[in-house]
């Protein structure tokens, strides 16, 4: 892909996310009386329907940005498991030290909702599974990251890039839960960004550490 197609896909991807979040904080989310902690699950959906047409219409698919069956599977599993221990380390070792620099906001959570509440247990699962999981790392990991390598011609240098900038954009879509959060989430997508080459460009070990996440810390909510 030349710099330039690149360069168009990531203005119709960037703007979509922009116009999703305005949409939600301006009319959606005051409309229906959605608190502004709450997370804008509408950016990264029209951001991954945007990429996903994108690659349709070039003639391509998922799976040109690593969402294919690995060979062997226990890559998988072990990329996963990294991925998995290195946000464990991140949430132990990094975010104290983190929270020393940048005061977390005290706010009321919007998931406090779902303590003891199964339905809504359920539909949060499902969302922090299909939209966090697989959505957010086809998008970010798998779309943004290589479509900015691409930008910048492929080199190692160029792919460095690309990890930092998603990230720096994974970021900014928490900042609603404030800046510790934008930062903290940023560092957790470096790490997927890494571990996603190390796994040679296969999606499937980031969407499955991801959904593990995704799925104790609701538990862990739920179930508090």
């Amino acid at each position: 892909m030349s710099p330039r197609e690149a360069a168009f896909d990531l203005a119709v991807v960037i703007a979509t996310i922009c116009v999703a979040w305005g949409a939600t904080r301006l009319l959606i989310y005051p409309a229906l009386s959605i608190p502004q902690n709450a997370p804008a699950i509408l950016r990264p959906i029209s951001g991954f329907f945007a990429a996903w047409a994108l690659l349709h219409w070039r003639g391509l698919g998922w799976r040109s940005v690593g969402l294919r069956t690995p060979v062997p599977w226990w890559i998988v599993i072990a990329g996963a498991a990294v991925l998995y221990l290195a946000n464990m380390g991140l949430g132990t070792h990094v975010a104290p030290t983190l929270a020393q620099w940048i005061s977390p906001v005290q706010q009321a959570s919007f998931m406090g909702y779902i303590r003891g509440n199964p339905s809504g247990f359920a539909l949060w699962l499902t969302i922090g599974i299909v939209v966090g999981g697989f959505m957010e790392e086809c998008l970010f990991r798998g779309f943004l990251l290589n479509r900015v390598a691409e930008l910048l011609g492929g080199s190692g240098f160029a792919l460095a890039v690309g990890i930092v900038a998603q990230a720096v954009l994974f970021g900014l879509l928490h900042l609603y839960g404030g800046v510790f959060a934008c930062v903290f989430a940023g560092l957790a997508a470096l790490a997927s960004g890494v571990v996603y080459l190390l796994v040679k460009r296969n999606l499937w070990p980031l969407i499955l550490a991801h959904a593990a996440w995704n799925t104790v810390a609701l538990y862990s909510l739920y179930s508090s």
